[in-house]
């Protein structure tokens, strides 16, 4: 198996995305006026962990 690429504090993971769901996000990214696809995820996944905790705790 394939090593990731490892810092102390980062880990590599690949994603697939389908055509659509790319096509997606380039829109609304535009819409956004950002080009960093990398922290456009990390912000995805950082509500979805926030939802997640707000819903575990209840």
């Amino acid at each position: 198996m394939p090593s990731k690429s490892r810092t102390s504090k980062t880990s590599t993971k690949n994603i697939r995305f389908s055509h659509a769901m790319l096509e997606q996000i380039e829109h609304v990214m535009k819409a956004q006026k950002t080009r960093n696809f990398s922290a456009w995820v990390k912000e995805a996944c950082r509500e979805k962990i926030k939802l997640h905790n707000v819903f575990s705790n209840e």
